[in-house]
C-alpha cells in the first residue's frame, strides 16, 4: 500500500466516523424530542403513545393533524361550508 492509498483509507475512516457520530446525535436528539412533546401544540391534548411511536417527532394529535392536512389540501368540513355560506350570504345582503 503506497502513501496515496493510506491517505485515502485515513480520509475514508474519518468520514465514516463522522457520519456515525452524526447519526448517533440525531437518534439521541429524536429521543429527547419525542419524550418531551407529549401534548398537542394546537389543542393542548395528550398525544397517545402509539402515535408518538408511529410518527416520531410529531407535535399534533391525530384530530389536529387531520384538520391541518384537510385545510392545506383545500378541503372543508360540513360545518366550515355552512359557516362560509352564512358569511357569504351576509356579505351579499350587505351590498344590496
Amino acid at each position: 500500500m503506497d502513501m496515496a492509498d493510506m491517505a485515502d483509507k485515513f480520509i475514508e475512516d474519518q468520514v465514516l466516523t463522522s457520519v456515525m457520530r452524526i447519526r448517533e446525535q440525531d437518534v439521541a436528539q429524536a429521543g429527547r424530542k419525542q419524550s418531551t412533546k407529549r401534548y398537542c401544540e394546537v389543542c393542548g391534548g395528550v398525544i397517545p403513545r402509539a402515535r408518538l411511536k408511529a410518527v416520531p417527532g410529531c407535535s399534533c394529535c391525530v384530530n389536529c393533524a387531520s384538520k391541518r392536512e384537510r385545510e392545506r389540501a383545500g378541503l372543508f368540513t360540513a360545518g366550515d361550508r355552512q359557516r362560509i355560506n352564512a358569511e357569504l350570504d351576509d356579505y351579499l345582503l350587505s351590498i344590496y
